[in-house]
């Protein structure tokens, strides 16, 4: 029965909610724990204390949900056709990272993830169940990778096969038992092509990133003002960074993907820095209104147009 439920549920996720892929892992501690710990004792998290305060609850899905025995995994496709190439800061565009130029996807991939716990429930009375995304306390690239939705690259990002490592993920964890799938290895190779393309070389080594070294990090979750050896790296990138997905030879082999729910918005993608200037909180808060931009509060917003205007005359990455 278990393993017709896995099925089901895979099917459901995959065929009715339209994610790009569906995998169970088992609900058991995470040997990416040890690894946090150590990550977060170097202070590679930066100002991300939210990270510290959480990492008992991420390397447990027995702490996320009492009793869990299961995850199923989730991924939806971003992926598209390359921008153009060319230096980040060459145009009057304001770039921002390509997950963030479309709906918000926590509001996509939740909503999705509700309706399968309530057909797990339908088909599994009295079964308990709780969604995360992203902002859940869950290792979930671990967790993925278990589930052999891919592997976790070099760049920390999660890579499969077909699809490449523009894809966001979500979880189910669920009290019922389901037989799991079988764990993806890594393809990585001595491929080395993402830490090479780091604009700011935030990796001290092969998946190990120094958050504080990160233009992500720093035009999105940090709360200070950049440091002088970020700004020559900045270009003109308004709200994350891609340097390191672009470079990877499995998003270059990927067919484009991306899901239906997350159709990108046209004016994000060529986002002119002139439509910027002046432009009030009022103005930035329906511009960003139902995408990840929402993360950007307006006095980071003048920030990172700040930083990009003073280091106009440094030449950035990809």
């Amino acid at each position: 029965m278990s393993g017709d439920l896995a099925a089901d549920i895979k099917r459901f996720a995959l065929h009715e909610l339209g994610f790009s892929l569906a995998g169970i892992a088992g609900a058991d501690p995470l040997a990416g724990g040890a690894r946090l710990a150590e990550w977060l004792e170097r202070g590679h998290h930066g100002t991300m204390a939210f990270l510290a305060d959480t990492a008992a609850v991420r390397c447990d899905p027995g702490r996320f949900l009492p009793g869990a025995r299961s995850v199923v995994c989730v991924a939806m496709s971003y992926h598209e056709a390359a921008d153009p190439p060319g230096p980040a800061g060459a145009t009057e565009r304001a770039a921002v990272a390509r997950y963030a130029r479309r709906p918000d996807y926590h509001r996509v991939i939740r909503t999705r993830l509700v309706r399968l716990g309530r057909f797990l429930a339908a088909r599994e009375p009295g079964a308990a169940w709780r969604p995360a995304v992203d902002t859940a306390p869950l290792l979930e690239k671990e967790l993925a990778q278990r589930a052999g939705l891919g592997w976790i690259g070099k760049n920390t990002c999660l890579v499969n096969r077909a699809l490449g490592s523009e894809l966001l993920l979500g979880e189910l964890v669920t009290d019922v038992a389901l037989p799991p799938d079988r764990p993806e290895t890594d393809h990585c190779g001595t491929c080395s092509a993402c830490l090479t393309a780091c604009p700011s070389r935030a990796f001290d080594a092969a998946r190990l990133l120094d958050a504080r070294r990160c233009l992500a990090y720093a035009t999105i979750e940090h709360r200070g003002d950049f440091t002088a050896a970020l700004l020559p790296s900045l270009g003109n990138r308004l709200f994350g960074c891609d340097a390191c997905q672009s470079a990877c030879p499995w998003n270059r082999r990927a067919r484009p993907s991306c899901a239906p729910p997350l159709a990108p918005h046209a004016h994000l993608a060529a986002l002119a820095r002139s439509r910027l200037e002046g432009i009030d909180q009022e103005g930035w808060a329906a511009l960003a209104a139902g995408t990840p931009l929402r993360r950007l509060d307006y006095p980071r917003l003048v920030r990172n147009l700040e930083a990009i205007t003073r280091g106009a005359g440094h030449r950035g990455g990809a």
